[in-house]
C-alpha cells in the first residue's frame, strides 16, 4: 500500500492509504435521510436555529467535496428542512426558513437555517441582495427530491477584510476576486470580496410567512 506523507509541525508523519470509502459512503447516503432535530426550545430563547453541515461527518479536505458527497449532504439539508415545517407551522408567528447551498465553501458552510421575532430581518438581510445574473441552482441540486419544491435565488457570498490587519496594502490573493471597499460608520476601511455564492431555498411566497 503507498504511502502518504503528511506534514505535521516541523516533522513528517507517515499515514497509509485511508480505507473504507465504500463503507463511509454508504454511511453518508443513510446520513442524507435522516433530519437533524429541531430544538424549539432553544429556537424560542434564542430566535435563531440552524443545522449545518460543519465537520461531522461530512468534513472533506477540501472545501468543496467530491460531487456525490455533495449531493448527499445537500440531500440531508433537504430532508431536514422538511421535517421542521410542521413544528415551525405550529409556531403560528412569521418565520424565515431556508436551506443555503454555499459554493465553493460547501462542506463547511451550508445549512439549514431557521429565524423568528427580530432575528427575521438578520438573516433576510445577512447576504445582501440576490443576483439575478448569478449562476442558477447547479444541477446537481436540482435533481435532488425535494429540491423543486423550493423557490432558489443566487446571492453573492461576501467576506469583508479589515484594513488594519493589512499594513501593507490589500494583498494580490484578494485583489484577485471580485471586490469592493467599504467604509463603516465607526471609520473601519473594510476589503470586501466576494468569494463564491450561496444559493438560497425557501418554500414559495415565504418572505417570511
Amino acid at each position: 500500500m503507498r504511502a502518504i506523507k503528511h506534514r505535521r509541525g516541523t516533522y513528517y508523519r507517515i499515514y497509509k492509504k485511508v480505507r473504507g470509502g465504500k463503507r463511509h459512503l454508504r454511511r453518508l447516503q443513510d446520513e442524507s435521510n435522516w433530519a437533524a432535530p429541531l430544538a424549539v426550545d432553544t429556537l424560542l430563547g434564542w430566535q435563531y436555529y440552524y443545522e449545518k453541515l460543519g465537520l461531522h461527518p461530512w468534513h472533506w479536505h477540501h472545501r468543496q467535496p467530491p460531487k456525490r458527497v455533495r449531493q448527499l449532504a445537500a440531500q440531508h439539508l433537504l430532508t431536514t428542512f422538511f421535517a421542521w415545517q410542521p413544528a415551525l407551522t405550529a409556531l403560528s408567528e412569521p418565520v424565515y426558513a431556508a436551506v443555503w447551498l454555499v459554493g465553493p465553501e460547501f462542506a463547511h458552510s451550508s445549512e439549514v437555517t431557521v429565524g423568528i421575532r427580530q432575528s427575521i430581518e438578520r438573516h433576510q438581510n445577512i447576504l445582501g441582495e440576490p443576483d439575478p445574473a448569478g449562476p442558477p441552482l447547479p444541477a446537481e441540486y436540482q435533481e435532488l427530491p425535494g429540491a423543486d419544491k423550493l423557490t432558489w435565488q443566487t446571492h453573492p457570498r461576501e467576506v469583508g477584510y479589515d484594513a488594519d490587519d493589512f499594513p501593507a496594502g490589500w494583498p494580490a490573493s484578494l485583489l484577485h476576486h471580485p471586490h469592493y471597499e467599504h467604509t463603516y460608520s465607526d471609520g473601519r476601511l473594510f476589503l470586501i470580496v466576494q468569494t463564491g455564492w450561496v444559493w438560497v431555498g425557501q418554500l414559495a411566497g415565504a418572505t417570511p410567512r
